[in-house]
């Protein structure tokens, strides 16, 4: 994805598809993942060096589940940001349910050209939306730019299975069963063929930590959870205080 065309591209097919399947997307995260999305997002965040951050920035928000999530954090303000408009707005009727205690803002915009100044976070998430990005070191440099110094980057992403036998078993349901069962309930099978090919082409474990020291992230790590199918990312903005 390094030339400017193919990049552009890239995220423009990505906004129309995750447009198109918004109203059914967090019905079929759960449905697909046995509601174990829920927990990785939770066992994410437990991984947060703030524990009250003042200010979070979660990219490729979607419908905002990371960014609710991060809201009880108990910060001053979470930002959510997305280039899919439909999404967001399903995530806009999240926050408005949760009253005026939700301190949670959604902006249209792109997470490697983020609207912000530079050390203007505390905290930047990105749950399952990193891999779609056009160009992924432009995002991470996007996302350590606005950290303020000290600031955490958290990442959560689907990874492929290593141990022979689960992962020939996950393969088979996430590249056979999940396009066919997604497909019929958002009618937007190509979709969820997309899903499996884009974990397959992401950079993952090592590869991905490699990926934020050349961002600039320190002490950076990987956890792997559930057999391998998912991990959280982290990374600091220079030196952190004990």
């Amino acid at each position: 994805m390094e030339n400017k065309q193919n990049v552009a591209e890239h995220k423009r097919r990505n906004r129309d598809m995750f447009n198109a399947i918004a109203r059914r997307y967090d019905l079929l995260n759960h449905l697909l993942s046995g509601g174990v999305d829920v927990y990785w997002r939770r066992r994410a965040l437990r991984a947060a060096r703030h524990k009250h951050p003042q200010r979070v920035l979660d990219l490729a928000t979607g419908t905002g589940d990371f960014a609710l999530a991060a809201d009880r954090l108990g910060p001053q303000q979470v930002v959510g940001i997305d280039m899919a408009i439909e999404m967001l707005r399903l995530g806009a009727a999240k926050v408005a349910a949760k009253g005026p205690s939700a301190r949670v803002d959604l902006l249209v915009g792109d997470a490697e050209q983020l609207p912000f100044q530079d050390h203007t976070f505390d905290m930047v998430t990105g749950a399952f939306g990193v891999r779609n990005f056009g160009h992924i070191p432009s995002g991470l440099a996007e996302a350590h730019r606005v950290l303020k110094p000290g600031g955490q980057l958290l990442v959560l992403d689907f990874c492929e299975p290593t141990a022979p036998l689960f992962r020939q078993l996950y393969l088979f349901y996430f590249h056979k069963v999940l396009p066919l069962i997604g497909g019929l309930i958002s009618g937007q099978r190509r979709a969820y063929a997309y899903l499996p090919r884009s974990v397959g082409t992401f950079p993952q474990g090592r590869a991905f930590v490699e990926l934020l020291d050349a961002a600039g992230f320190s002490q950076t790590r990987y956890m792997p959870m559930t057999l391998g199918i998912a991990a959280v990312y982290q990374g600091f903005k220079g030196p952190v205080d004990e």
